[in-house]
């Protein structure tokens, strides 16, 4: 038996007010179970209901997709995602979080970030020759008490040994440390070892590498906004046909392509009073097919909601793919709608 959500109290704060909300989105169409509702939603179970739990606000794309699966209007679900970040925010002190993905894990809004100071130099600042160097704020500056120990550690994981230098042995330790920044910097700039002069022409160091952009999670079955290929600015609609039930059209099948990606995915597209044709409960199958290699293809098939729904990649670079869509349900199928065969944005074949 599946657990009772805990209760909530919409006026007790914005977080439950909206996870309040979410749950009336999922009881207004149907109550569908979250496992119902992670296919939908290409997200996992436990995302979901952790978003309408109330406790932590659930990152921007895991509330779109909730939403989306549920038929509502990801405009004004986003609007409100971000004035109830604002107000946690305000609430709590702490920057707005930003919207990931990450697997389902999401962080809490206004949860504490420690940060260390980067360490003063030897020398700097006003203190005189027998103060110890101030300690850079953070976790390890504190004692068990929280208050501040007598001086720094001599090296990490001894707090409780401290050599304070003081007169001749503060001023060599100085000098060891001023001489090991001139042996650095002349390792590190070898044109210093000639003198301050202009360098001659010509390389002397290698040059910086150029930054590579590496596209992470593009491969055949993968979902394409993890992926981050449906985020492509590029990404286009290149081909569609319609989808027929009893002569009907109900909607349309897209081949949708990511050039950054050099993959292709399949999309169900309803047409206005398309839905109200289906007979419920039904099923959505998408697939993206290669032409060449028929045995090579990505299915994703969930309870049909009524609203537009998209499939997995396949890479497309190497042969031609088509896209493909079918609904069914109890003594009913639709006609297969299908795309044309396309290698990246080139058509080769038709519709068939």
């Amino acid at each position: 038996m599946a657990r009772a959500e805990r209760p909530l109290d919409p006026t007790a704060d914005p977080l439950q007010a909206f996870a309040a909300d979410l749950r009336t989105l999922r009881d207004q169409a149907g109550r569908p179970t979250y496992q119902a509702l992670a296919r939908r939603a290409h997200r996992s179970a436990s995302s979901l209901s952790e978003a309408a739990g109330g406790r932590r606000l659930p990152t921007l794309d895991t509330t779109l997709a909730y939403v989306r699966a549920l038929g509502g209007d990801e405009a004004e679900w986003t609007e409100r995602w971000r004035t109830v970040a604002g107000r946690v925010t305000a609430e709590q002190g702490h920057a707005t979080p930003t919207s990931h993905r990450d697997g389902g894990s999401e962080t809490p809004v206004g949860a504490a970030v420690s940060v260390t100071a980067p360490p003063t130099a030897a020398g700097s600042g006003a203190a005189g020759p027998g103060t110890a160097p101030p300690v850079a704020a953070g976790p390890a500056a504190a004692g068990p008490d929280g208050q501040a120990p007598a001086g720094p550690p001599t090296r990490a994981g001894d707090a409780n040994v401290r050599r304070p230098l003081v007169g001749p042995g503060r001023r060599t330790a100085r000098a060891v440390f001023a001489g090991a920044l001139v042996l650095t910097g002349l390792a590190a700039v070898p044109w210093l070892a000639g003198g301050f002069g202009k360098p001659e022409a010509g390389p002397t160091s290698a040059p910086a590498a150029e930054p590579t952009t590496v596209t992470v999670g593009v491969r055949d079955g993968a979902d394409p906004k993890d992926a981050g290929c449906a985020a492509d600015a590029d990404v286009t609609t290149l081909d569609s046909a319609a989808v027929l039930l009893d002569e009907r059209v109900i909607g349309t099948v897209e081949l949708r392509y990511s050039p950054a990606c050099g993959a292709s995915w399949p999309r169900f597209m309803p047409v206005p009073g398309g839905a109200d044709a289906v007979p419920r409960p039904a099923s959505i199958q998408l697939t993206v097919i290669d032409g060449d290699q028929p045995t090579r293809s990505a299915d994703f098939a969930m309870d049909y909601g009524g609203i537009s729904t998209f499939g997995n990649l396949l890479t497309s670079t190497r042969s031609c793919v088509y896209g493909q869509v079918q609904l069914s349900g109890t003594g009913w199928r639709s006609a297969l709608g299908r795309t044309g065969c396309w290698r990246g944005a080139t058509q080769i074949r038709p519709v068939p």
